[in-house]
């Protein structure tokens, strides 16, 4: 009597299908895994923009900001710029905090005492003895002082950055503070900072002060050059987290409301993220054969990755079957 196996019939050679792939490139998993790498390198080419936007929300709550942006009401570019390295302070003079000096400028017989985006640390000699003690002494963001005299030259909480020149960007930027001791009976003091861009200065110092009620400050340093960045990468960044937001709470939702199970049917739009995974995979492939003629050391590798797309796909781009 035959077998059981010889009425089915002679067997036929089995064609291995993707049930016996390992694992197999599935679209979905292809367009997810364009969506994760695309946030964070997104996010590391936007990070300057991003960190400056979220500075300047954090800095608001403080008298004075560090930074300047400034967006091309045509281009739509942004430029950037940081000048907290220039700000003197104990915290960041390390193992010298006692002997951490602010800025000074001399001129003829007149010491300026000055500091950016922070008041002056040391209330200068002249100033303790004049009011009778340091206590006593207004603070400032910094000090004219002579014999016998002593004037604060603006307040940290009225300061306001713009650009140095409006049609010339790159050239710099301006920091101004108001408030400061009474010049003339109806003028109060103000300092105005002129920053220079200088890639060769470093962070530089104020060379020169000029004006007896408004002081300007030249001063050349790397820090006045812009940072370079596009508002169009910032925007990637967003629009790629606000996808991800929206397929995980939309997975959520449909799992805990809509009672689907965990799987990829439960993705919202998961039809037309394997459509999006379809294409790149046909386009890839395409492009792989292209670089295969032009090099054939890579047919290998291209074999590699033909093994591992799903039937479906293949057929679609003319090597499966």
């Amino acid at each position: 009597m035959a077998s059981d196996d010889s009425a089915k019939g002679p067997v036929r050679p089995h064609k291995r299908g993707a049930a016996e792939k390992s694992w197999y490139l599935k679209p979905e998993i292809i367009t997810f895994g364009i969506l994760f790498l695309a946030l964070p390198v997104f996010g590391i080419l936007a990070y300057r923009t991003i960190a400056f936007q979220i500075a300047e929300v954090m800095n608001s709550f403080n008298s004075h900001p560090c930074i300047f942006s400034h967006t091309d009401r045509i281009s739509g570019d942004v430029k950037n710029w940081d000048l907290t390295g220039l700000s003197r302070s104990r915290e960041n003079c390390g193992a010298g905090a006692k002997s951490c000096k602010d800025y000074s400028v001399v001129r003829e017989d007149e010491t300026f005492y000055m500091n950016i985006c922070r008041f002056v640390m040391n209330k200068p000699n002249q100033c303790t003895q004049l009011y009778g003690g340091a206590a006593n002494v207004p603070r400032s963001i910094g000090y004219q002082t002579a014999d016998g005299v002593c004037y604060y030259m603006g307040q940290l909480a009225t300061g306001k950055w713009s650009l140095l020149d409006k049609r010339n960007p790159s050239a710099g930027v301006k920091l101004t503070y108001r408030g400061g001791s009474q010049c003339d009976g109806s003028t109060d003091r103000s300092t105005h900072y002129h920053f220079e861009c200088d890639p060769t200065a470093g962070v530089g110092r104020p060379v020169a002060v000029f004006g007896d009620c408004e002081f300007v400050v030249r001063w050349r340093t790397a820090h006045a050059c812009p940072i370079q960045t596009s508002s169009f990468l910032s925007s990637l960044f967003w629009v790629a987290a606000l996808v991800v937001l929206f397929l995980t709470l939309g997975f959520a939702y449909n799992v805990k409301v809509n009672h689907m199970l965990p799987d990829w049917e439960a993705v919202p739009q998961i039809h037309t993220i394997r459509h999006v995974g379809a294409l790149v995979t046909i386009a890839a492939v395409h492009a792989w054969d292209l670089a295969v003629r032009a090099l054939p050391a890579l047919e290998g590798a291209g074999a590699w990755v033909r093994d591992r797309v799903p039937e479906s796909l293949s057929s679609r781009m003319g090597f499966g079957g």
